[in-house]
């Protein structure tokens, strides 16, 4: 299997050639194009239980397998959001990934959810962390520019821009500043992770857009 990151990093796409019996799994609806030697098959990994709890964390009910009959088939894919893709070895590993982010992995990576009770809620954004761990490669994929930083010690960073963390890592999701500045400011809660590992962050806060363009949405006058 060979594959190539393009169009980085405004508008990354995933582009992956399979020789005869190599497959990727991926999110409903990530695929762009393909060669006709590409079988898919449409499934709920971890059965009926795990696919609920994907659901619940923001993610598809199912996942899609493309499995090549010939050598050289080529799969595109493309991620809903505009940003960057970061391609991540898993070699053993386990990493969180914040629910929308996952855009692809091997066969070898196990994707569920992880259940970690009220401290999982970041901001509104889901209360379920997708768990990604085995032997393969795993795509992420992010809303602006990826960032990764080499956590030792502690490191505190706004939940909005989460992509995926190390489970090496442990976190506490707290407001800035107090309740006060919870609802007087623009901050919002922040998760401060703790130890050693890897995490990725993206340099854009769908949050953010959101109130950027919430005073020019179209409202409709009310009926007297």
């Amino acid at each position: 299997m060979q594959f190539e990151l393009r169009n980085k990093p405004d508008y990354t796409s995933l582009h992956v050639v399979l020789n005869t019996g190599e497959q990727v799994v991926t999110e409903s609806g990530a695929m762009m194009g393909m060669t006709p030697g590409l079988k898919l098959e449409t499934n709920m990994q971890g059965g009926i239980l795990g696919a609920a709890k994907r659901a619940l964390g923001g993610e598809s009910l199912f996942l899609n397998t493309y499995t090549a009959t010939a050598d050289g088939q080529r799969l595109d894919l493309a991620p809903s959001a505009p940003g960057d893709m970061e391609h991540v070895p898993m070699n053993g590993r386990t990493v969180m990934v914040q629910s929308g982010s996952f855009c692809a992995c091997t066969p070898g990576v196990t994707v569920d959810t992880k259940w970690g009770g009220a401290k999982t809620f970041f901001g509104g954004e889901g209360l379920f962390m997708l768990r990604c761990h085995g032997q393969g490669d795993l795509w992420m994929a992010t809303y602006g520019a990826i960032h990764a930083v080499d956590v030792t010690g502690a490191y505190t960073v706004d939940t909005s821009h989460i992509v995926a963390f190390e489970d090496t890592l442990s976190f506490q999701v707290r407001s800035i500043g107090g309740m006060k500045s919870l609802f007087l400011s623009k901050e919002g809660l922040v998760c401060q992770f703790s130890g050693t590992g890897r995490l990725w962050l993206q340099t854009r806060s769908g949050p953010a857009l959101a109130a950027f363009l919430h005073p020019f949405r179209r409202v409709k006058p009310k009926k007297q």
